[in-house]
Formats: C-alpha cells, structure tokens, sequence
C-alpha cells in the first residue's frame, strides 16, 4: 500500500500547538475585559443590540461565582445563571414601556433583553423587540416542499425583514442572509439593517442542526433541500453566509447556481476544518466555548470523538463528497481574516482555487471573518453586483 502523505502544516500551526496561545481561555476575566467588553461596549458582535451596562455585573457575578475559573464557560447551567434575572429585569421593565405605549423604549429593552439571553445562549425575547424595529422583523413559515429521508416534516421558521416605500416594478432585491453555528436569525439586527437601508428584502435563515431548521443535521445534502423550498430564481437573490454559515454559502453557489445572482462566504470552512488536529485544537483557539463540541453536535454527533471517529471530510466535505468545488457557480465573493483560528483560511483558499474565478478579499492581521472592516467591503460588493445585473438587464432590453 502507497504511504499516505500528512496534510501540510495550518498557516496558523503555531497556535494550533500551543493551548495557551488565547488568553482569554484562562479566566473569566481575561475574557470579559481582554475579549469581550470592548465589543460590547461598541454594540458589535457578539453584543449587537446590548449595553456594557447590563453585561458588566453578569460578569461580575460569573467572576465570584467560579472563582474566575474559566470552566464555567463550558457548564451551560452554572454559565447561563447570572445572565437570566438580568435579561428578567429587562423583559419587565420592556412591558412596562410597552404598557405606557413608549415604543422606542420598549423595543431598545426587547433588544438589549435579546442580546442578555443570547450571550446566554437562549436566544429570548428578542422577536418581542423585533417587531418594532423599522422595518419590522416579521417571522415566516416556509413550506419544507422537498423534505426527504431524516428532514423534519414541518414548515422551515425565517425571518423577514421588506423595506418600506414603493416596491420597485421588478421587486426588491433579495439578500438571503444564512445564519452560522451560534449566532441565530436573532442575532443579526445590525448586518440586516445594513441590507434595508440599501433596499434589499432579506430573509434570516439558520443552518441544519441549528436553531430551528427542520434539515437533517447528519445529512450533507439537507441543506439543498432546505434552499430548493425557498423556490429560488436567478434575478435578483444573493446569498450571504457568515461563519458556518459560510460553508452553506459556497456549497448553494454551486448547488444552485442557476438560481442565484451571486453568494457571499465570510469566515466559511470548505475541507480542512475537518481533520482531526484542527477539530481537536479548536477548543483553545479564538472561540472562547466548547466550539469543537458544538460542531460535533450540530451535525448529529453525540461527541467530539464521535465525530473525528467518523471521518467527516469524506461526508461534508465540498472536495471530497460530491466534488461540489468541480460544479459550476454564480458568481462568489470570499471574505475572511488571515488569522482565523476559528476556521482555517486554507479553507478559503481551496474555494478561491477551483472552478470559476472568484472574488476574494483576505484581511491582514484579522481573525475569524475578518471583522471589523470586512462588512463594509461585502455590502459594497454585494450593492454593485445587485447594480451591475440592473444595468446588464437594461442594456440588453434595449
């Protein structure tokens, strides 16, 4: 037998090596003050919609609570306690604005409510605030029209948010935005006005084994069912993927690429996200929970060794099952940190490598997505491609 050749080191090797490369897994508060509060004192992601406010005595209490041993991160029961009487309060003091018909009050405390339980990991109340957003957030039940095999039999929840004014005679534009791993059709109030305010009707979807989709997570091929129910067409959708959500973005560019105008990946994984030494590292990497449990268990498996045990490349994989790269796409736009620790960035470059030329924009010296300066570049992109076909479709009627 032919000796098997290691795959080449990880651009970011080092810190594969080294479990003490990210601070932040020490303590509680090294990831409070050295990770987290900063963010949330800016309301960008994770903290989107909240308030240092409301998180600091959380962390407060998470601190005294464990001692500051960052194991507690990994005991949702134990971590999710401070958070709860704070998001309670919250969701109170909301009513109560909600009561007196004070409704920008009472949406910013839906909201900052939401964003509590989120770092929380229950995503809550924030459907309550949404719906007073403007535009607001409504919730859609789309018929799961091609279901097969282990799919739930029901109807697929998403969110959608129309722009006010006249709709355009052709329509709005669409931008499917799919969810990632963690961060649900709640998550995104930000990236979704950032899409309105350019006209575009966008529609919140989660991924298999996440949130509520009904696709069936141990299937590779659910989630092109899952798209096929949404009846695409090609003249004015495109699809933005953030995170995990970015391997669905490269996979539907060439799964349905005759009904789509083009696709986003930011921060995606494609390949080498699933050997062994990067799904065993990611626990000490830039994701501060159980991030290869969570992996393990979004695609139907009951652990981390059960998952590796599998050999996963060989089911999800867009090189090995299928050879999704080889099939022709839309047009797509890959986006991501070159330190990214979450996925690996040699993911990205496979994608950019094969098949119909991509756009491809790595950012120096950022971590996973590329964030912060990576959003404005894709909703530029994404505005130009939407004008471009405009344009190309005028011209040609001419």
């Amino acid at each position: 037998m032919a000796a098997v050749n290691p795959p080449p080191p990880f651009h970011i090797q080092s810190t594969i090596d080294n479990p003490t490369a990210f601070a932040h897994h020490s303590a509680v508060s090294s990831l409070w003050n050295g990770k987290w509060r900063r963010p949330c004192s800016m309301g960008i992601y994770p903290f989107v919609d909240g308030k240092v406010e409301d998180f600091d005595p959380i962390f407060e209490g998470l601190i005294n609570t464990s001692n500051d041993d960052s194991s507690i991160l990994y005991d949702p029961d134990a971590y999710a306690t401070p958070f709860l009487p704070v998001g309670a309060s919250l969701v109170k003091q909301a009513e109560e604005a909600e009561s007196a018909n004070d409704i920008e009050k009472a949406e910013e405390l839906f909201l900052r409510a939401g964003a509590v339980y989120r770092i929380a990991r229950f995503p809550d109340a924030y459907l309550r605030g949404g719906k007073y957003l403007d535009p607001p957030n409504q919730e859609v039940l789309i018929p799961f029209t091609h279901a097969a095999g282990a799919d739930k039999k029901v109807e697929i929840p998403a969110y959608l948010r129309v722009p006010k004014g006249t709709k355009p005679a052709s329509g709005w534009p669409v931008l499917l935005f799919i969810c990632g791993l963690d961060a649900y059709r709640t998550d995104h109030t930000n990236r979704t006005d950032a899409h309105i305010k350019a006209g575009f009707a966008v529609l919140s979807v989660e991924i298999p084994g996440t949130g509520d989709s009904p696709a069936a997570p141990n299937d590779p091929e659910s989630p092109d069912r899952q798209w096929s129910s949404y009846g695409l067409d090609d003249q004015k959708i495109v699809a933005r993927g953030v995170s995990t959500g970015g391997y669905y973005a490269f996979r539907i560019a060439h799964t349905h690429a005759d009904r789509l105008l083009a696709s986003v990946g930011q921060g995606g994984w494609s390949h080498r996200m699933l050997e062994p030494e990067w799904i065993r590292a990611m626990n000490h990497m830039e994701d501060p929970f159980a991030l290869a449990d969570a992996i393990a268990y979004k695609f139907g498996y009951g652990s981390v060794d059960e998952l590796v045990a599998d050999e996963p490349k060989q089911k999800f994989s867009l090189e090995d099952n299928g050879h999704i790269l080889d099939k022709p796409s839309c047009r797509l736009f890959i986006v991501n940190g070159l330190e990214d620790s979450i996925f690996p960035i040699e993911d990205s470059i496979l994608v950019a490598a094969r098949g119909r030329m991509k756009d491809v924009r790595f950012m120096e010296g950022k971590g996973h997505m590329g964030n912060p300066g990576a959003a404005e570049i894709i909703i530029e992109w994404i505005n130009e491609v939407v004008s471009g076909s405009e344009t190309e479709r005028k011209t040609f009627k001419a």
